[in-house]
């Protein structure tokens, strides 16, 4: 069962100008596989225990190095995601990192476009340039995915 470790947002897509297809989120954690629920559940509040909630605000846009992904990104609070990035891909997790992004990147995905020209246009266009939210982060979630990688199931873990 594929599973990934997410910080869901609460941001409206559309206001956000973020594709339907892309429920605005943060993964901490790219897909993996771990038969051992409860292991998974003790290293994951084992990652958290000392993690306070805390805003972040996103501004700023970014390419991604390979195909078209338009990134959203976290310019404040940026330390707190790098801090629970690295505590959630240890130990059990270590060996779960993006191969397309050697270097973590808080950020969320806008979309993906088909060409280098489209990618171009979007970033000058004011409804992803100038944006800019803030969000209070209070928990992260455990997602099951089905075969077709839609979610079957999200299991919440609040920071204290």
């Amino acid at each position: 069962m594929k599973q990934v470790i997410n910080i869901m947002l609460d941001i409206n897509p559309e206001r956000a100008n973020i594709p339907k297809k892309f429920k605005p989120h943060m993964t901490l954690v790219y897909p993996f596989e771990i038969s051992d629920q409860s292991l998974l559940y003790n290293h994951i509040l084992k990652s958290i225990k000392n993690i306070s909630p805390f805003k972040i605000k996103f501004k700023g846009l970014k390419k991604s190095v390979k195909d078209y992904y338009l990134y959203l990104l976290v310019q404040n609070g940026k330390s707190n995601i790098l801090k629970l990035y690295k505590k959630l891909n240890s130990g059990i997790l270590k060996d779960f990192k993006n191969p397309d992004m050697p270097k973590y990147i808080p950020h969320i995905s806008l979309g993906i476009f088909k060409s280098k020209k489209d990618i171009e246009n979007a970033m000058r266009n004011p409804k992803f340039k100038n944006q800019e939210y803030s969000v209070k982060i209070s928990s992260i979630q455990l997602l099951t995915l089905k075969k077709d990688d839609s979610i079957k199931s999200i299991k919440k873990f609040n920071l204290k």
